[in-house]
């Protein structure tokens, strides 16, 4: 009889899963879970005589522990050592924790926010190489770095706080301009977001409403800031955009056309801050009441005036 690896233990080789419902247990979808086994023989799942994956629950286990040593900032090289000294341990002796350089923020979010907190490109270098493992761009994107910077805006005072958030501000723009131009974008109408709040960067319910176009099929773009009229008005015309919406005090009552040929809107969306006293998550609920209200608004509007995207993208919220 040929096996490629069995589970002495019986009821263990009888609770065997396939790919797909391991992939809802751990959260870490198919194709990282075939990587994790080809490229880095991190997992061995039992195959079937078809060639099927099948996993056991110690095979879940290891997953989970992968997961646990990638958030701590571990290689993959190093993870593959450290899950082979633990298999030679006995098992009844605990697994030894991996040093971190410091303590090790709760979850992606987190390291996210202290990385914007410490101006720390390094940190956020590490927590897009994890989070990336298992979520796409754009969920990561959406889910992660807009959200951080939601909630570092409901934070009301730490030091260099205006400094911090403009850094941050100008890094999610780039990874907003990565997943705007990603490989296999499809043909659909180009919608430009235009900041025109003098002085300030993309705030989180910019970025947001850039992230909401691009899950509504849009090729949504954001225009570079400290960039002049003229300047804008190349861009969009080179972009071939069908909408232009601008961000900041409504200049129009309606929209109009412009002269780089696309339909002009003007979406002022509102720029709450935090009081003295607030309570961060009472901030925040007043701020997604007010915020996701005026981003359908602004979808709605767009959405009549140029249509509908070609290709709608498939809803990744969870």
């Amino acid at each position: 009889m040929t096996t490629i690896e069995s589970n002495p233990i019986d009821n263990e080789s009888r609770a065997l899963l396939p790919i797909r419902s391991v992939s809802q247990i751990t959260g870490v979808n198919p194709i990282t879970l075939r990587a994790w086994e080809r490229r880095y023989d991190l997992i061995r799942p039992t195959r079937t005589p078809a060639g099927h994956r099948l996993y056991s629950q110690q095979d879940i286990r290891t997953i989970q522990r992968i997961q646990e040593l990638a958030e701590s900032g571990m290689g993959f090289a190093q993870i593959a050592l450290l899950l082979d000294q633990e298999d030679q341990q006995p098992t009844a002796k605990p697994r030894p924790e991996p040093v971190p350089r410091q303590a090790p923020p709760r979850s992606l979010l987190d390291r996210v926010i202290r990385a914007g907190m410490e101006l720390d490109p390094a940190e956020l270098r590490v927590a897009e190489a994890t989070a990336l493992m298992w979520l796409t761009p754009a969920a990561y994107l959406r889910d992660v770095l807009i959200e951080a910077l939601a909630q570092l805006e409901a934070r009301t005072a730490w030091p260099d706080r205006d400094l911090a958030l403009a850094w941050l501000s100008e890094y999610i723009k780039g990874r907003a301009d990565w997943v705007a131009d990603a490989p296999g974008q499809v043909a659909s109408p180009v919608v430009v977001v235009d900041n025109r709040v003098a002085g300030h960067g993309f705030t989180a319910s910019g970025l947001r409403l850039f992230a909401a176009l691009h899950d509504d099929g849009h090729h949504a773009r954001l225009l570079p800031t400290g960039i002049d009229d003229t300047q804008r008005e190349q861009l969009v015309r080179r972009w071939r955009a069908t909408a232009w919406i601008r961000l900041g005090p409504q200049e129009k009552p309606h929209p109009t056309a412009s002269r780089a040929g696309a339909r002009l809107f003007c979406c002022d969306l509102a720029s709450l801050e935090p009081r003295d006293g607030d309570e961060a998550a009472d901030f925040m609920h007043r701020w997604r009441h007010v915020i996701e209200h005026e981003i359908r608004s602004c979808r709605d509007q767009v959405a009549a005036a140029v249509g509908p995207a070609i290709t709608s993208r498939p809803s990744t919220h969870h």
